[in-house]
Order: structure tokens, then C-alpha cells, then sequence
């Protein structure tokens, strides 16, 4: 793979689907409750990991959830999270697989709220990382523009995602 071929993003694998790490809580705001999910890859594994491999590959996650970069407008990316069985279900486009990861009470949160604010990171972070350190790499990627956002509608159905699924090019 050429360096520029490195760059360039593409649409999520099932591989690179299911390696993401996924980090779901529930904040305040005054007394608004929101919902973040945090999506990151996790450290280099392999030699070909590199830095701009992981970037390409969190960049393609980005634009499959229609996010954009910390300090732009947040868009609203539409219906694109469900959750079934205790499971949360998020779909990506370009890709007829979807993200999943089990949520507990996350799950009903979320349902209950009726969206999600959607953060995906250009840089690796330890699967092992605690609070502090994910608020470091927060606060870090936000200044350095690598974390990009979005707001996503949690559907009243996982069958609306699989339709969705099912229609897209």
C-alpha cells in the first residue's frame, strides 16, 4: 500500500468494524442528560499499523457516520443507533455491516434521551485507558482538530436499521 493510498478513506471493513474500541457514558449539562459514545481504534497491533493506516481507517469511520471535525458546525447524522436485546446497534454508510456493543443501561438511557453525541478519534487509545487518561486523549484531540462529532438519533426500532440496511447503494 502506497502512502497515499495510506490517506485516503474508505469504507469500514467488518475487520476494522469490530476492532474499534467503544466507550459509552452519560453526562449532564445542567440538568440536560447527553449521551456520548466514544470510538476509537485501538493501539498498533501489527507493523502495518501505522499512524496514517489508523488514520485512514478513523477517517473512513468518520465520514460512514456523517461526523465532522471538533471546531465545525455539529451535523445531525440521522437515525443510526438502535438497540435490541441490551445490544446497541450503530450503522455506518457505505458498509452493510454495523457496529454493535453491549450497554447495559446505557442502552436504556439513550432510548430514553432519543439521541447520541457521537465522537470518533484519528488516534489510537489504549483499550485499558481509564477516565483520566480518556479525558486527556478528549481534551488533546479536540485541540489538535482529530476527534470529529456528530449527532445521531437513537431509532424506536432495530428493524428500521436493518431496513436502512437494506436500501443503501
Amino acid at each position: 500500500m502506497t502512502s497515499a493510498q495510506q490517506l485516503t478513506p474508505t469504507a469500514p471493513t467488518s475487520g476494522v468494524i469490530a476492532s474499534l474500541s467503544v466507550r459509552p457514558w452519560v453526562d449532564r449539562i445542567n440538568d440536560h442528560g447527553f449521551a456520548p459514545m466514544l470510538i476509537t481504534h485501538p493501539r498498533p497491533r501489527r507493523d502495518t499499523d501505522t499512524a496514517a493506516v489508523i488514520e485512514s481507517r478513523m477517517l473512513g469511520i468518520a465520514r460512514a457516520l456523517g461526523t465532522a471535525p471538533a471546531h465545525a458546525t455539529l451535523p445531525d447524522a440521522g437515525e443510526r443507533i438502535a438497540v435490541h436485546n441490551g445490544v446497541v446497534l450503530l450503522r455506518l454508510d457505505g458498509t452493510p455491516h454495523v457496529l454493535t456493543t453491549r450497554a447495559g443501561n446505557w442502552g436504556r438511557v439513550i432510548t430514553e434521551i432519543g439521541y447520541v453525541l457521537l465522537a470518533v478519534g484519528l488516534d489510537p487509545l489504549s483499550t485499558a485507558a481509564n477516565g483520566a487518561e480518556v479525558n486527556e486523549y478528549i481534551t488533546a484531540s479536540v485541540k489538535a482538530n482529530r476527534l470529529y462529532f456528530a449527532a445521531a438519533s437513537v431509532a424506536a426500532s432495530a428493524r428500521w436499521i436493518r431496513a436502512a440496511e437494506a436500501v443503501r447503494p
